[in-house]
């Protein structure tokens, strides 16, 4: 240690004193200065144990494992140093293997959608990186820390799910777009009507008149089972464009699933190669319904999972008690659908039946939502779908 003394006692001594006496009396000072250090560094110690420090530590840890986004640390040099239970599971990262390996040795340079590389070389953050990873929809952000010794510098990598952000967001923006779409359905079925009436009224004229020519007479008909074909459309569209009025009463929910359950096995189309399962619980489970409108969502829901199974499988109605809310799922074993068709199922007109019009699940979900309910469908193709409609409960 650098030997010291303050100003004052150099102003007490003799200027013209030999070095050797002028250190003998500068030692017994810098001696008590080295005590009181070391006293203060005591003092220090004792106000913060070293227990302490670590038990920050460990908290510290526990609470980055419980945060629902992904966290990373990747050091310098480019090795993993940290990652939360959230990140192993979004990312599958072996499980205690992980910590201390090369990036690299984990993941592809631009794995996060940017360089890893040229990110720790240059110290490049990068902020709020949409990735589609899995089943997932990503948001990432990242910074750099610099604190402490050289060796704790690197980069934090953040992850968090937005998927059920961006299905909310896609979702309301479908919701515009039906809007707008009804609006200019029911203009154009109130256009289409008028003369559909005319052109039925000439035509049952012709079929009275030609009662002589036969084979005129039946092209005279076709025209008239056309014109019934598009009022019966136009009067499907009307029905679309116009809210649905529901008067929602507290109804047991296992009752009227059991309800459609059995009006679908006594109806003739309903297959015998075709297996039902019910799971109901047996404890009550009330909501607030209109049970005649629900159930026709419901029946909708069922024959579509019915004919989604042309050569049979098993069709489940299932009912599950979550907090404040309940869930209806049906599912089948059918053909499934791949993710386009997903993507337009609730669009109107959109259909993949020969015979459809593409407005009985649009009708289904406007009935759901018409409950201020939710509905999520799931399907991979020949592994069958599942729909899910989530119900608010009965407040006691």
């Amino acid at each position: 240690m650098s030997e010291m003394v303050s100003d004052s006692f150099l102003k007490k001594r003799p200027l013209d004193c030999d070095e050797n006496k002028l250190q003998e009396t500068v030692r017994p000072v810098n001696k008590e200065l080295e005590s009181q250090r070391q006293n203060s560094l005591s003092c220090l110690n004792s106000m913060i144990p070293p227990s302490a420090l670590e038990n920050r530590r460990l908290f510290l840890k526990e609470a980055l494992q419980h945060i629902a986004e992904a966290f990373l640390f990747i050091d310098l040099p480019g090795n993993l140093q940290i990652a939360n239970d959230a990140a192993y599971k979004f990312f599958s990262l072996p499980a205690d293997a992980a910590i201390g390996r090369s990036f690299w040795d984990l993941f592809d340079d631009d794995y996060f959608g940017f360089s890893m590389r040229e990110s720790l070389k240059f110290g490049l953050p990068h902020r709020l990186i949409y990735k589609s990873h899995r089943l997932l929809e990503l948001e990432i952000s990242t910074s750099f820390i610099f604190i402490g010794p050289p060796p704790d510098h690197g980069l934090a990598v953040i992850a968090r799910d937005i998927s059920e952000r961006q299905r909310l967001q896609r979702s309301l923006q479908q919701g515009e777009r039906m809007k707008d779409l009804g609006l200019i359905a029911a203009q154009m079925a109130h256009e289409i009507r008028n003369p559909l009436g005319g052109i039925r009224g000439f035509a049952s004229l012709l079929v009275r008149d030609l009662e002589g020519a036969p084979h005129l007479q039946d092209m005279a008909g076709a025209i008239i089972d056309g014109t019934k074909t598009l009022e019966k459309l136009v009067a499907s569209i009307l029905h679309y464009a116009r809210p649905i009025q529901v008067q929602p009463q507290t109804k047991e929910m296992g009752a009227v699933i059991k309800e459609v359950a059995t009006f679908v096995k006594v109806d003739p189309a309903f297959p015998p190669s075709v297996k039902m399962a019910l799971h109901i619980p047996n404890d009550p489970i009330l909501a607030p319904v209109d049970a005649e409108v629900f159930k026709s969502a419901l029946l909708n829901l069922t024959f579509n999972a019915i004919q989604a199974m042309p050569e049979g499988g098993l069709l489940s109605l299932s009912l599950i008690r979550l907090e404040g809310c309940c869930q209806i799922v049906i599912a089948d074993t059918g053909i499934g659908m791949d993710p386009d068709t997903l993507e337009h199922l609730f669009s109107p007109f959109f259909t993949t039946k020969k015979m459809g019009n593409g407005l009985g699940l649009v009708e289904t979900e406007k009935i759901v939502k018409a409950h201020r309910g939710s509905i999520d469908v799931r399907s991979q193709p020949s592994k069958g779908s599942t729909f899910t409609i989530t119900l608010p409960l009965r407040r006691s």
